[in-house]
């Protein structure tokens, strides 16, 4: 069993819980092995097994629900995989110079490309070709569409104000950012017929010391509820009927101020984790599926920490790693994925959130309580889906960690920068944040309220959206998202002029069948 699937089958027997054991089938053996034939591409044969498996007597409420994501999963995984191989061709055709189709298929057969036989048809995900070039950086010469790289500096004099300000106060944030924010959910026409209730959970900030000034201004249709401040995924919730033929839209428009944050960590003030903290023990637990203490995640952080035993200096040997030998890759959806930490390990690449979650679980196999956030990053023109985490040190306590940002500024693309102003970056985002972020969540996999009555569109993170109508989930493709920003009174230098830029380092837009 490959490590990937050894991950699948713990994070299934959990899920399912122990009462599996009394059903006349062996319910974790039996998703296991469903989770085999997704992972091969039998998604009918996937389906057919988990439909047939429902029809056992003795389940628990738990294990059918259990089993019926799992139909569900097989038809989310088919939305992933929807571009041919002529297709995939054209699009590397047209975005590496001097490509040819002998080479091409080189790298197929080397699996270069996330691709999947699907009942007999090799697929593959949309953002192949931009990922070719993530993952094997030595072909970036050749890329015809590149980016011009402007955020880097940018970043690097926002970073340097935050510092400064940060070693010369005991607040631990820095000169804020104000912003007006218009968030948007669209649902497709026809996508629920008219007169039927929509249900919308609208991302809406949190309030904490680094991000305060929330302040709701107008919305449409106005919200039923609104979570509190604190709620680890805050939501707006509306209600409306479908109008149909026409796109049914819920918005919302509100200010919040951001403030970057730093924390110089120094490793002699660390002390030891305490027993039963304020809640720094909780995140030094399992959270299945997607961080699980399995045997090659234990080893691995046994590797890296050997026998340190300071909290700092094993969080920033995990960092170090974690930058060193992951890779930046779009993923699929979370929701298609049974281990994200393990898909991480196994691939040696993933999104940020991917790579959040693998840096999160070896920190707590290490014994460094670390815990997830994640929202959109600000920067004007370039807004985009990002997730990241913190750690917990005493004396400094919830100290943020940008671990996707490690591999970033420590790998070979980002050329806009020196060496040595590329490490430091690297070395900000292990304690400090930037101020152009906006926290939505701080917990992955975390309950909405109100509950949502069907699966969630993802179940892991909560950026987009979630929507629902008689009972049912509106998938990615039947909604769109939109946030338009407006910087309220800003300090100091402006920002570069829009075109694409640092997408490449954020999760990004995720467009089923679309070629990038």
């Amino acid at each position: 069993m490959s490590y990937f699937l050894k991950g699948v089958a713990l994070g299934l027997a959990t899920s399912v819980g122990t009462a599996c054991m009394s059903s006349p089938k062996n319910v974790s053996m039996e998703l296991t092995e469903i989770a085999t034939l997704q992972e091969a591409g039998h998604l009918e044969t996937a389906a057919a097994r988990a439909k047939d498996l429902l029809d056992s007597k003795g389940l628990s409420a738990e294990q059918r629900r259990t089993i019926e994501y799992e139909i569900e999963r097989s038809r989310r995984i088919a939305q992933d995989y929807r571009v041919t191989k002529e297709r995939l061709w054209d699009a590397i055709e047209g975005g590496v110079a001097d490509v040819t189709r002998e080479e091409f298929e080189g790298w197929v057969a080397e699996g270069r490309f996330d691709s999947m036989t699907i009942d007999g048809k090799q697929l593959f995900v949309g953002p192949s070709l931009s990922n070719l070039f993530f993952r094997y950086p030595e072909l970036m010469p050749r890329r015809i569409k590149k980016s011009p790289g402007r955020w880097g500096p940018f970043l690097l004099a926002h970073v340097r104000e935050a510092r400064a300000a940060g070693e010369q106060s005991v607040i631990e944030t820095g000169p804020p950012k104000h912003f007006r924010i218009t968030y948007t959910n669209t649902v497709e026409a026809n996508a629920v017929p008219a007169g039927e209730t929509i249900k919308c959970w609208m991302v809406y900030p949190q309030q904490m010391a680094s991000q305060d000034g929330v302040v709701l201004e107008s919305a449409e249709p106005q919200p039923k509820w609104i979570n509190a401040p604190n709620y680890p995924v805050r939501s707006l919730y509306f209600e409306q009927p479908s109008r149909g033929a026409e796109p049914t839209t819920f918005s919302a428009t509100y200010t919040v101020t951001t403030r970057p944050r730093y924390v110089p960590i120094d490793p002699a003030r660390v002390a030891a984790v305490p027993q039963n903290g304020p809640d720094s023990d909780w995140f030094l637990r399992e959270q299945p599926p997607h961080v699980q203490f399995t045997p090659e995640l234990k080893a691995l952080a046994s590797e890296i920490v050997g026998d340190e035993q300071n909290p700092a200096v094993k969080a920033r040997l995990i960092y170090d790693w974690v930058s060193a030998n992951m890779r930046y890759s779009y993923a699929r959806e979370y929701s298609t994925l049974h281990n994200i930490s393990m898909y991480c390990y196994s691939n040696r690449y993933g999104d940020c959130g991917q790579i959040a979650l693998l840096y999160m679980t070896l920190c707590r196999i290490a014994g460094v309580p670390a815990r997830w956030q994640s929202g959109w990053v600000l920067y004007p023109g370039d807004e985009n889906l990002h997730d990241w985490c913190e750690i917990w040190l005493a004396p400094y306590g919830w100290v943020a960690v940008d671990p996707n940002y490690g591999v970033f500024f420590a790998g070979p693309r980002s050329d806009t920068l020196t060496p040595e102003e590329n490490r430091e970056l690297k070395d900000f985002f292990f304690g400090g944040l930037d101020a152009y972020r906006l926290v939505i969540n701080r917990d992955h996999g975390f309950p909405h309220f109100p509950p949502k009555e069907d699966f969630r569109s993802d179940n892991v993170d909560f950026q987009r959206g979630e929507l629902e109508a008689g009972g049912k989930n509106l998938y990615f493709d039947q909604f769109d998202y939109d946030l338009k920003l407006e910087e309220l009174e800003t300090p100091g230098g402006e920002a570069p002029e829009e075109g694409e830029a640092q997408a490449s380092v954020l999760k990004g837009p995720r467009t089923p069948g679309r070629v990038r």
